[in-house]
Formats: structure tokens, C-alpha cells, sequence
């Protein structure tokens, strides 16, 4: 149960009082802490760790906010340092930076937390059935599991020996039906087993050995899995610049439930509430909600808007439709279309001929055609609102649905792990709303149950105090280690690594510590190594096997790559997944830019895809790259003097190049049998078009005209194969047609 700082008698060793408090930085006098040690400051006993220790005075991070903390007041020193409960109940659950259950704190107080409430990670009210793995007199030492728990359908939760304890024989094992607290198993030195443990959270948990990444962690994207793949146990970055969210043009109009319509802009600039402020991005948290109208997915009905968000674009896509509608939207802002029914498209990925869905006057949802969709730049403010539930308001010139979702993380639902870790580290507000409402629907692909059971969140925002944003990233690799330490594949998001950096820079500056390459301290890339660096695939103590993959977002301002935060990113991490602002202008998804992009893991897995896989599966992967880059050579030439004037073996590249781009590589992730592509089915597409090429170059040497070779009836089946649910039957047929077709012209 969540309760006030001060209402709680925290047992600590000394206590001294504040000296000086500078914003999230407390300076202390009257202490003798270690590094890191826990403190609760002021009366409030809010939480804070120690970073600096200079003389007799203590320098205090305070991971909560310092307004009205003043000079004299009491500091409690802990003796600890800042650490995280392990145990059942840990998966399904929205934690804050340090580990306080948000549910539960909901409950007790509503949507905004106070400050020094305390509440454990783990709940003391649930019971969990306890099923003994070991006997009696058995010997067992750190990292053996000395039981289980069934936490969710498909994960076993494996109760272990703590890594700290010094083992011994059991001298006591219990069966039945056990809370996290009570004590589960005893041993002959009197160390006790509880159902849960703690672990200090800048402290890697120990393994055994450490095992070469040589499996690799398959996401069913191809663009991923055949040309860049990752390892388990690897690290991997995506950059995307800030400004990419999903927002209209300041002169987008907002309707109200009595017809009228204002600017959103305008109701930014006359909002009034609780503003938060960035250098590319503000938004602003409602004292009264404004009224709108929104669809609730049957019918228009009022509802209200409960934040203003501004930020910065640098493109944007404008729409056009048969009833006069005009829309202009950033790329990724989601649109209500007609396809089979009423789904959510990004703008970008609609065109000429596609239909929106739209309001009509009588609240009913109707029809309207795109007759023009184009990508214009734009490079100025763009604005959102955040409609609680709903997620979508009614505005536009003529009345359209404006959505305000995020994508949800191919990664996180497909890839092959059997735990998922997602840290939203100093995301906006209305992200990580969306984040926090929208996963736990998501339906897991691999059993059915929701993905939710196999995943923990950690939210951050971006209006919390910034100290917090380090304290949720090593919070998030404690829990996947735990994992790991259980034996399963944990692949762990953090978005986003620059806005904790950027939370060392406020923290580096209070210090007032010599600043690095623009103003971000000495010591950032040490921090982003030892984050990193905790990732790998492992022995555990109890001889298990275990990984933990880490994936970056990395959010350069202005996403200039070159800024420290990315070129440090980039000097420890071993995949590069480019995301190309031109190739989501094309609708070409993933954005993943393959000239761009690299993985250092392609070779060390190479053996894994032969075996399990095919056994030309190198070959084919270098055959394709070997194209595309051939294809961008051939661009140029072709800029200049046209297609026409190429030999016609090299215009047969660029055709075999642009069925490798939009046959293999673009991938509908709102498709039911494209969203994801095992690695035997990515072989035998791509190895249909390597077989098209070659008798295509066949054809060629036999003056074939090349206009004859790409209009075969082959090659447009196998732009829809990989659509069919029968996909090898299909791809069969098309082979089959492909070799009939070839013979005709001689090219067999």
C-alpha cells in the first residue's frame, strides 16, 4: 500500500540536514554516506541518491521534485544503495523510475503522485502457488532455482537463491500458497529463501560465463532479419529525430460540441494550466478541460481534450479529398481510413485513391477519396491534443478524424523473447499515455494471451523531475538480468537514451562540473557503455542459459546524428537500424535505410541461418546488397542520361533492385500475414526474385528486350505472394509460371 515519507518510520543510520538545494541537486552536511547510498531529504523524506562527496558536505540527486525544500531541514541516510524488489508479479506491471507501482498509486491518490510516497514494487496482498524444485538435504548455491511460479500463462517464474547468499544445503522446503514476503525455503547456515529478493540497481547481476551472440533474435521483419539482424543478447540503435510526432499544422481547426470551430494553435496560445517547456517541444496540462468532439468508435459524441502539445516538424504530408477536405499532418500522425472497415493508417502510407473515414452531420461515419497526397517541407511548430480514451478529435476545414496514437512496437510484439522490458525514459506525456493504454490490449502473436503477460513498463515522463530518467534506465536492466537469470531471452527497449543524457547535462551543470562536447558531461560515454554493457548472452550461477538484447532509441536534436549522444551510441553498439525521413515520404515501411544501416552480427550468425535455415542464406544476403548498392551507382549515371541509355544488363539491375525495395523490403505491418515473416519464408522470397534476376540476365545475353522480362505475368504474382495465406503454395504456382514464361523466350 502506497503511503506519505513521513508517515513511514524508515529506518536509517545517521541523519544530517540540507545545506544548499539547487533544483534535483540537495547539498548535505552531518553525513558519512557511501557512493550511491539512499537518502530521504527534507521532511517530506523525499528519495534521492548520492552522487558527490566532497569534504563534509553530501551531494544529493533528488529523484522527486524540490519545490518549497529549503536549508535545515532533515536528511536521513538510508546505509543502502537504491534497489529494486525481484519476484512474481512483476510482469504486467507500470512501474515509475524507481519502482513505485502506478496502479496502485492511482488508487490511492489519483492521476498525479505526490511527492515522498513510498509504495514496494511488488504487492504484499497477492498470494502466489509455490511448486518446490529441490528436496531436502540437497545442496544448492547462488542462482539455483529452488522452485517455481506459474506468473503468467506462458512464463514459469523461477524462485532462485539470491546471488549474495553463500548457499548450503536445504534444510527446509515448503509447498503451497505463498505471499512474496514469506519465506519459502531455509538452509543449513540460516539463510532464508523468500519468494522475492532485492538488488541494487547500478550493480550487474553476477553470471557464470559469458557466451558468444550466436543466435540470433528474430523479429519477422525482413529488412531486419536478412539484411541487419541482432543478436540475442546484442545491442542495437534506431535515431529519430525530435519532432516526429504525430501533430497537424497550427491552422488545423478543432471542432466544438456546438458546431464552432478555433485553431489549434489558438487554443494553444490562450491554454491555461501547467506548462512544460522544451527547446523543440512544450505541451501543456488543462486546469480545464476543453471540450471537443471525438469518435468513440460508432458514432461522434462530446468529449474532452486534457492536453496541448507543441513541437517542431520538419516535413509535413498534405491530403486533399473529392469533398474538399485539406489536411496537412506530419507523416506518421494517424488517419481514420476505409479498408474492409475502419482502421488507422499512417498519412504517410495513403494516396491518391485511398478513403478516409469522416464524420457526418448526422454523427454517423461516412466516405471520402484522397484525389492528391504529397510530402511538402515545412520546418516550423506543429501542435497535438491528447483526448483521454477516445484518442482522436473531430477538426480540419471540413470535419475529418485526427488521431493522436503512436505506433506500437513491431519489436516488442514479434520478436522471439520470451520477456520484454520497455523503458519510456523522459517521453512526452501523451506518448507514454498512449504507451500505458494501448499495450496492454495488444494481443501476443505467439500464444494468444496479452502481450502485457510477458511484459513490465517503466514510465518516465518528460515533465518528471530529470534525476528520475537514470534511475528508470538501470531500474529497467535490473529486471531484464533477473529474467535472464531464469533462463529466458529478454529484450529490452529504452526510449529514450537522449533524454536521459540530456538529464546528465542538468545534473553535470548544477554540479557545475567542466562541460564536454555541447555542455553533456566528461563521462557520458562511460555511462552509455556501463548501460550497454550489462546486455549479453550468459551462463547463469544456476547453469541456465539466458540473454538480455538491448534496443536504443536515440533522439538527436534536429536529428543531426552527429551530435555525442548518437556518435557515442554508435562506438558501442553493434547494429544500426537508419530510419530515412525520404523512404517514409515514398510510404516505403520500415523507413530502414540499407545503404545507412549495418550490423556487426551478420558474419558470427551466419552458421545459425545455414543450419536452421538455408544453406545459401550468406550468399543471398550479400547477392542483395550487392544490388542495391549496384542500384544507387546506376541512379546516378541514370539522372543524368536516362534509364534508356544503360546497357541492357544494367537496366535489368535496376528492375531486379526495385523488386528487392518493394516486393521483400517493405513490409505491412497492418497486414495479417505480412506484419510477420519467419527466416524460411524471408529465404524463399527473396530467393524467388535472385531466380527471376538470373534468368532475367539469361533473357538479356539473348536479346531479350528488357520491357519483355519485367512485364512477365511471374513477376507481378510475386508481388502479391507474400500476402497469401498459403504462401508456399501460392509461391509454387509463381515459380512455376516463372520457369514456363523464361522458356518461352529461351532463357531456361
Amino acid at each position: 500500500m502506497a503511503m506519505k515519507g513521513k508517515e513511514k518510520a524508515a529506518a536509517g543510520k545517521a541523519a544530517g540536514e540540507i545545506f544548499r538545494v539547487a533544483g534535483p541537486v540537495v547539498t548535505a552536511t552531518g553525513l558519512r554516506p557511501r557512493m550511491y547510498d539512499v537518502q530521504f531529504v527534507g521532511e517530506e523524506q523525499l528519495l534521492g541518491e548520492v552522487i558527490q562527496v566532497v569534504g563534509e558536505k553530501t551531494v544529493i540527486q533528488v529523484y522527486e521534485d524540490t519545490s518549497g525544500v529549503r536549508p535545515g531541514e532533515a536528511v536521513l541516510d538510508t546505509g543502502g544503495p537504491l534497489v529494486v524488489e525481484l519476484g512474481p508479479g512483476l510482469l504486467g506491471s507500470i512501474y515509475d523510475g524507481i519502482q513505485r507501482p502506478l496502479p496502485v498509486l492511482q488508487k490511492v491518490m489519483g492521476d498525479f503522485i505526490l511527492r515522498g510516497v513510498k509504495s514496494p514494487g511488488l504487492t504484499r496482498e497477492k498470494s502466489w502457488a509455490f511448486s518446490p524444485k529441490v528436496q531436502p538435504g540437497q545442496a544448492v548455491g547462488p542462482g539455483d532455482v529452488v522452485g517455481t511460479v506459474q506468473e503468467a500463462k506462458n512464463v514459469q517464474h523461477r524462485i532462485m537463491v539470491p546471488p549474495n547468499f553463500r548457499g548450503g544445503k536445504v534444510a527446509q522446503i515448503r509447498e503451497g500458497t505463498f505471499k512474496v514476503d514469506e519465506v519459502v525455503a531455509q538452509l543449513d547456515n540460516g539463510e532464508q529463501v523468500k519468494m522475492y529478493q532485492t538488488w541494487p540497481v547500478r550493480r550487474a547481476r553476477p553470471v557464470k560465463d559469458r557466451l558468444m551472440p550466436t543466435i540470433p533474435l528474430v523479429t519477422g521483419q525482413r529488412v531486419l532479419d536478412f539484411l541487419f539482424p541482432i543478436a540475442k543478447g546484442g545491442t542495437a540503435a534506431i535515431p529519430g529525430g525530435f519532432g516526429t510526432g504525430k501533430c497537424v499544422a497550427p491552422d488545423t481547426l478543432v471542432m466544438n460540441p456546438g458546431g464552432d470551430s478555433v485553431r489549434i494553435d489558438e487554443l494553444y496560445d490562450r491554454a491555461r494550466g501547467e506548462h512544460v517547456r522544451g527547446e523543440w517541444e512544450s505541451w501543456i496540462r488543462l486546469d480545464d478541460p476543453i471540450p471537443i468532439l471525438s469518435f468513440n468508435g460508432t458514432e461522434v459524441e462530446q468529449s474532452f481534450a486534457s492536453v496541448l502539445y507543441r513541437g517542431f516538424a520538419n516535413c509535413l504530408v498534405r491530403i486533399r479529398t473529392e469533398a474538399g477536405r485539406t489536411l496537412r499532418v506530419t507523416p506518421v500522425h494517424r488517419l481514420f481510413a476505409w479498408r474492409s472497415g475502419i482502421v488507422e493508417v499512417d498519412a504517410a502510407q495513403l494516396g491518391r485513391g485511398s478513403c478516409l473515414a469522416v464524420p457526418l452531420e448526422d454523427g454517423t461515419i461516412g466516405k471520402d477519396v484522397i484525389v492528391e497526397a504529397e510530402t511538402i517541407p515545412y520546418g516550423s511548430w506543429v501542435f497535438d491534443l491528447t483526448v483521454p480514451q477516445t484518442h482522436n478529435f473531430v477538426g480540419g476545414n471540413l470535419p475529418s478524424l485526427l488521431h493522436n496514437t503512436v505506433t506500437e512496437q513491431q519489436l516488442s510484439k514479434w520478436c522471439d523473447a520470451q520477456v520484454v522490458i520497455y523503458i519510456g525514459c523522459g517521453e512526452r506525456g501523451n506518448e507514454m499515455t498512449e504507451v500505458l493504454t494501448t499495450f496492454p490490449k495488444l494481443e501476443d502473436p505467439y500464444t494468444g494471451a496479452p502481450l502485457m503477460e510477458r511484459m513490465s513498463l517503466i514510465a518516465n515522463t518528460s515533465n518528471m523531475p530529470v534525476a528520475a530518467r537514470e534511475a528508470s534506465v538501470y531500474t529497467g536492466m535490473t529486471l531484464a538480468e533477473y529474467y535472464r537469470d531464469m533462463g529466458y531471452n529478454v529484450a529490452l527497449m529504452a526510449d529514450s537514451t537522449s533524454r536521459w543524457a540530456e538529464a546528465m547535462r542538468e545534473i553535470s551543470s548544477r554540479l557545475e562540473e567542466m562541460p564536454g562536447e555541447e555542455g553533456f558531461p566528461a563521462y557520458l560515454s562511460a555511462r552509455l557503455s556501463e548501460f550497454y554493457e550489462r546486455a549479453g548472452r550468459a551462463k547463469t550461477l544456476g547453469g541456465l542459459e539466458g540473454s538480455v538484447s538491448v534496443v536504443g532509441a536515440v533522439s538527436p536534436s534536429g536529428g543531426d546524428f552527429s551530435e555525442p549522444v548518437t556518435q557515442g551510441t554508435l562506438r558501442i553498439v553493434k547494429v544500426f537500424w537508419a530510419l530515412d525521413t525520404a523512404l517514409r515520404a515514398r510510404r516505403h515501411f520500415p523507413a530502414i535505410n540499407w545503404l545507412q544501416s549495418y550490423s556487426l552480427y551478420t558474419q558470427i550468425l551466419e552458421d545459425w541461418f545455414r543450419k536452421n535455415v538455408n544453406e545459401e542464406w550468406p550468399k543471398l544476403r550479400s547477392w542483395t546488397q550487392r544490388t542495391l548498392q549496384e542500384e544507387a551507382e546506376l541512379e546516378e549515371i541514370v539522372r543524368l542520361v536516362g534509364a534508356d541509355a544503360l546497357p541492357p544488363d544494367q537496366q535489368l539491375t535496376l528492375e531486379v533492385a526495385r523488386m528487392i525495395r518493394e516486393i521483400f523490403l517493405q513490409q505491412n505491418a497492418y497486414h495479417a500475414v505480412d506484419t510477420f515473416c519467419p527466416p524460411e519464408r524471408q529465404f524463399k522470397l527473396i530467393a524467388a526474385i535472385k531466380k527471376y534476376s538470373d534468368l532475367g540476365q539469361k533473357a538479356v545475353k539473348l536479346d531479350v528486350p528488357t520491357k519483355d522480362v519485367a512485364s512477365l505475368k511471374s513477376r507481378e504474382l510475386l508481388t502479391r505472394v507474400k500476402y497469401e495465406t498459403e504462401f508456399d503454395k501460392e509461391l509454387a504456382k509463381t515459380l512455376a509460371q516463372m520457369d514456363d514464361e523464361f522458356k518461352r523466350l529461351g532463357a531456361t
